[in-house]
């Protein structure tokens, strides 16, 4: 199972593991993961000191490496904008992608938009 955003009050946050998917050639946010990131928006605001850092991902057994290229960031400036849409400053906000030159996840499913806390 893939990690949910809490809807409960804030607390500690620990963003590593928070993952916005989208379906495969696909860069829009469906309606379920908008309110995913709308939880993972409460979260960032309820930490104002805090930067992140969203980071696009696409599956390697599709596609080329351009497209991917594009693709992942397309899919990390979409939900950057989500957020900054959500009242996230876009000071607070680092964007990435990497095509699919990196797949940290085990399945080309999971490996959509990362976000968590920047270093």
């Amino acid at each position: 199972n893939r990690p949910v955003a809490p809807v409960a009050e804030p607390k500690a946050f620990d963003m590593a593991d928070y993952v916005i998917f989208f379906n495969i050639n696909k860069a829009n946010l469906s309606a379920k993961e908008n309110v995913n990131l709308k939880n993972i928006a409460e979260q960032i605001k309820a930490n104002p000191d805090t930067k992140f850092k969203v980071t696009g991902y696409a599956d390697k057994q599709t596609g080329n490496a351009d497209i991917n290229m594009r693709l992942s960031k397309k899919r990390a400036e979409n939900v950057a904008t989500q957020l900054k849409e959500m009242g996230i400053d876009s000071q607070r906000i680092t964007v990435d992608y990497k095509g699919d030159t990196v797949q940290p996840f085990s399945t080309p499913e999971e490996n959509r938009v990362s976000i968590c806390i920047a270093e």
